[in-house]
């Protein structure tokens, strides 16, 4: 596969990110952080967000988890003021916990994430305060999960609200009762729990056992790398915003197929053989670490496929993968969205984006890439991909399974 552009990615450099992130922390669209409020009442109102869920029943599983936990001291607090991305009783039923029976077998250590994800210290943030413009908003959330490896500071896990034309959101989760006032904040009913994230992308992504060939399509591209140039180290590192499409292993064997196979018959293999070899060797991930097909999978071939399925923007510092996009930041209108290739080639379209919506849920995701394979084809032309599993959400970003290798050109 001769592609110019993937050719040109041996030169993608990614530590400037590191330097960015270990400042910035790598912000989506960072607020100030907010300082507490203490006298007078945020609101003229009474009662106070610890108060209104216990005394209206359609909370009571928000109520019992956070009484558990110890952390409906906190939402009485009257010197203080929070928002909370509450999930009512209908919300946790939707989410698979259908009883309180079901809710108290669940360890302390998982309802206090459910609870403290929800909530957000110190300020009030009404659905007007959410700008309609993205990236989204982060805002920190009440958990602090300490040091992780990669990170010196502890961290802190950060939530995504939007406002868009579909509706109000935290992270991919409609709100579908916003603005209830309390005396130290306001209350933000949402249509299912905000989980909090558990883990990184690289561990997320390679514990997936759909995932396996692109697992490995990483080492080799990494291949000759070191330090926080590889694209290893920057799935592992838990303080950046990162958006990553990863085709499942269906998809890297039938273009690892199709490569290998044109690969052969250039080496004058008959057409039956260079099937029979072609489909044996695009039958196992391994097939990267194959030294007979370096010449066909070179690293920087790999590499520039790979940089083409991590979304970037260009902040003032070049294009850098900095940005969290949950499936309903994508527009329903085809749009287009700039990736790591746009650090060599900045005037590079991207990738195609179009979601599909049925009310303020995405129902359906697609992504369409600006080669085809067997090139020739018009530019985006070929076949989209589509998201096979949406909105996986770790503590780094976000990722989707998608049923396709994207190609650059």
């Amino acid at each position: 596969m001769k592609i110019n552009i993937i050719k040109r990615s041996a030169a993608i450099q990614i530590t400037l990110l590191f330097a960015i992130v270990v400042t910035i922390a790598s912000c989506n669209k960072a607020l100030p952080e907010a300082t507490p409020v203490v006298y007078p009442p945020v609101n003229n109102v009474t009662s106070t967000i610890g108060a209104l869920i216990s005394t209206d029943t359609s909370y009571s599983f928000f109520l019992d988890a956070a009484t558990k936990t110890g952390l409906i001291t906190q939402l009485n607090d009257t010197n203080s003021v929070f928002t909370v991305f509450l999930p009512d009783n209908n919300a946790f039923r939707v989410s698979g916990i259908p009883s309180l029976a079901v809710l108290n077998a669940y360890p302390p250590t998982v309802l206090g994430g459910i609870v403290s994800y929800a909530i957000i210290p110190g300020r009030q943030y009404l659905s007007t305060n959410i700008p309609s413009a993205f990236p989204n908003i982060q805002l920190p959330t009440t958990i602090n999960i300490g040091q992780l490896p990669g990170t010196t500071i502890n961290l802190q896990l950060f939530t995504f609200p939007s406002n868009s034309a579909t509706g109000f959101y935290d992270n991919n989760i409609p709100v579908v009762k916003p603005d209830i006032l309390a005396r130290n904040g306001v209350i933000q009913v949402v249509a299912a729990i905000v989980a909090p994230p558990s883990q990184v992308l690289k561990s997320a992504i390679y514990s997936n056992p759909d995932l396996t060939f692109f697992k490995a399509a990483i080492a080799r591209a990494d291949s000759g790398e070191v330090g926080l140039n590889k694209l290893d180290s920057l799935l592992g590192y838990p303080v950046t915003n990162m958006t990553v499409l990863a085709p499942n292993d269906t998809a890297f064997q039938s273009l690892i197929f199709g490569t290998i196979y044109g690969y052969l018959l250039q080496q004058g293999y008959p057409q039956a053989a260079a099937a029979q070899t072609a489909t044996q060797l695009s039958s196992s991930p391994a097939v990267f670490s194959n030294p007979l097909l370096f010449s066909a999978l070179s690293a920087a071939t790999v590499k520039g496929i790979l940089a083409y399925h991590f979304l970037a923007t260009d902040s003032g510092a070049g294009f850098q993968p900095n940005i969290r996009v949950f499936s309903n930041n994508f527009s329903s209108t085809p749009s287009f969205y700039t990736t790591l290739i746009n650090t060599v080639v900045p005037v590079h379209p991207g990738i195609l984006v179009n979601a599909t919506f049925a009310g303020p849920f995405v129902t359906g995701l697609t992504f369409t890439g600006l080669g085809t394979f067997p090139p020739g084809g018009a530019p985006y032309s070929g076949t989209p991909a589509n998201a096979v599993s949406l909105d996986n959400h770790e503590v780094n970003g976000v990722y989707y399974v998608i049923d396709k290798v994207l190609l650059p050109q």
